[in-house]
């Protein structure tokens, strides 16, 4: 039961993720600079090490909430768990964002994760 929580918690924030990043096709300044941060995170996440750079994209006041209402806080803990969880049940899931050709058609997509056997 914890690893499902784990898995829907992932799947929450890329989805939210990949929302926020479709809202600017070309993206200049600081757009610019979050539409590379997204990128980065995509590369880090579909990386066959289980997500080791997941320390880039965390901040010590780290608060996880899982979609079940577990907690778990800071930096160090919630990245043991993140990682924890991309070297099991996550291993070999990769995902990807969609970007989108104009703001009129931008519509929100489910998050589209896979898993390759192995």
């Amino acid at each position: 039961m914890k690893k499902l929580m784990h898995v829907v918690a992932v799947l929450v924030v890329l989805s939210v993720t990949i929302f926020a990043s479709s809202l600017s096709l070309q993206p200049s300044g600081p757009e610019a600079q979050v539409s590379q941060t997204v990128q980065a995170f995509y590369t880090a996440f579909n990386a066959p090490n289980g997500f080791e750079m997941a320390a880039d994209f965390a901040t010590d006041d780290w608060n996880h909430i899982n979609p079940f209402g577990g907690r778990t806080n800071g930096r160090t803990a919630v990245l043991k768990e993140a990682l924890e969880v991309h070297r099991t049940f996550l291993k070999g899931v990769s995902d990807n964002q969609r970007p989108s050709s104009s703001r009129e058609e931008l519509k929100p997509e489910p998050t589209r994760a896979t898993c390759s056997e192995g």
